[in-house]
C-alpha cells in the first residue's frame, strides 16, 4: 500500500485529481445505468481516448469500483477488449481513461451494411466468441452482452465494452451467484433463477444475439416482462418460421447449442469457434444467403435503446477533487441530508 490519500478508496495508481485538468472532454459516446462515456483528447500529447464517468456514493463505491479492478486485474490484452489507460477520483464521480472504442454498436453497425449476408453475420459472432474464448481462459464472465455493449472501432475490429458486470470466477464448476444485470432478453436462465453463472452463460447471450442478426427480431421479447422471464427461464424458445425460412441448417445448429436450460450443455466459446457455421469451409454457403431484415433489425434496435434508456443515470457530471468545496447543485439539495 502507498501513502494514505485520503481517497475513500485506496487503490494502486489511481489518481486523486480532477480530469478535465489534462483532457479536453467531448461528445458523449453513451450512457449507461450509472455512467456517461464521452471523447476525451490529452491536452498535450494531443492522444484520443474515451472517459467513463462512472457516479457513486458512499455505500456503492465499493461496487463502482469493481471496473477498474477488473480492467486491472485481467490486462486487457485482447484486441478485443478496450485498454485502460488511468483513472481519477473526484467527488462523486471515478473516471476511467481508456481506449477508446466510438463506433456503431453492433445492431447499428449491421443496419448501416451494404450488403447483410450470413458471412456477415458469422464474421461478427466469430469476433465475440474469441473475445470471450480469452476472457473464459481467463476464468472471467462478462455476464451483459447486449448488443449495445458490442461495438467497433474506427479499424472496423469489434470491442467488447463496458466492463461493470464482468467477474472473475475461480472455480469453473462451483460458478458465481449474481444480481440479475442488464437485459432480460439476453440473460441466460440460471441469472433469472438465482443460480450460479459461469462462462457458459455469456454463450447463452451470444446465442441470442445471433438469433436477432440473422432474423431482426429476438428470440424471448414479449411486452409482458414477466413472460420474457418465464419463458427463459423454461428454455421456451422456437425459430420463428418466416425469420429463419432461409437461414441455414448449421446457423441453426449453432443457436441450438448455445441456448440449453444447463449451462454445462452449452457450447463453450472453444467449441463455438470450431463450429462449421464459422468455419472458413462453409463460407461460400454462408455467402449466398442473404438477409433481408435490415427494417426489423432496426424496429430491434430502436427498442432495446428505448429500454435501456429508462435505466440511465441522472448527474450533474461537474468534477470536483476532494480539496475542492463540495458542488450542490440546486436540483440535488433537496437530497442532501
Amino acid at each position: 500500500m502507498g501513502p494514505k490519500t485520503g481517497l475513500p478508496i485506496e487503490r494502486e495508481g489511481l489518481i486523486d485529481g480532477n480530469p478535465e485538468q489534462f483532457y479536453t472532454f467531448g461528445e458523449e459516446i453513451g450512457t449507461g445505468k450509472y455512467a456517461v462515456t464521452r471523447h476525451v483528447t490529452h491536452k498535450i500529447s494531443g492522444e484520443k481516448y474515451a472517459a467513463k464517468i462512472i457516479k457513486y456514493d458512499d455505500d456503492d463505491l465499493k461496487f463502482r469500483i469493481a471496473e477498474l479492478d477488473f480492467m486491472k486485474d485481467l490486462g486487457m490484452e485482447h484486441a478485443g477488449l478496450v485498454k485502460l489507460h488511468e483513472a481519477y477520483l473526484c467527488r462523486k464521480y471515478l473516471t476511467l481513461i481508456m481506449e477508446c472504442a466510438d463506433g456503431a454498436t453492433l445492431l447499428d453497425y449491421v443496419c448501416g451494411r451494404h450488403t447483410l449476408n450470413e458471412d456477415v453475420v458469422a464474421g461478427y459472432i466469430k469476433q465475440l466468441c474469441e473475445v470471450l474464448e480469452h476472457l473464459h481462459q481467463k476464468n472471467a464472465v462478462h455476464l451483459d452482452l447486449r448488443p449495445t455493449n458490442i461495438r467497433f472501432n474506427s479499424s472496423n475490429i469489434l470491442k467488447l465494452v463496458d466492463y461493470s458486470t464482468c467477474k472473475f470466477i475461480a472455480n469453473k464448476k462451483a460458478g458465481a451467484v449474481v444480481d440479475v444485470l442488464g437485459d432480460t432478453e439476453f440473460c441466460p436462465p440460471e441469472m433469472l433463477s438465482y443460480e450460479p453463472v459461469s462462462p457458459g452463460s455469456d454463450m447463452w447471450a451470444v446465442a441470442v444475439n445471433a438469433y436477432i442478426l440473422l432474423s431482426g427480431i429476438s428470440p424471448f421479447f414479449d411486452e409482458d416482462e414477466d413472460k420474457v422471464v418465464a419463458s427463459v427461464q423454461k428454455c421456451q424458445w422456437k425459430f420463428d418460421p418466416d425469420a429463419f425460412g432461409s437461414v441455414s441448417s448449421e446457423a441453426k445448429n449453432f443457436i441450438e447449442k448455445c441456448l440449453k436450460r444447463a449451462p454445462e450443455s452449452r457450447m463453450t466459446a472453444t467449441d463455438a469457434l470450431a463450429h462449421t457455421w464459422l468455419s472458413e469451409d462453409y463460407s461460400a454457403v454462408r455467402k449466398k444467403i442473404s438477409l433481408d431484415i435490415k427494417d426489423v433489425l432496426k424496429e430491434t434496435d430502436e427498442r432495446l435503446y428505448e429500454e435501456e434508456s429508462e435505466d440511465y443515470v441522472w448527474g450533474s457530471f461537474v468534477l470536483r477533487t476532494f480539496a475542492e468545496e463540495e458542488n450542490i447543485s440546486p436540483e440535488e439539495s433537496d437530497d442532501e441530508e
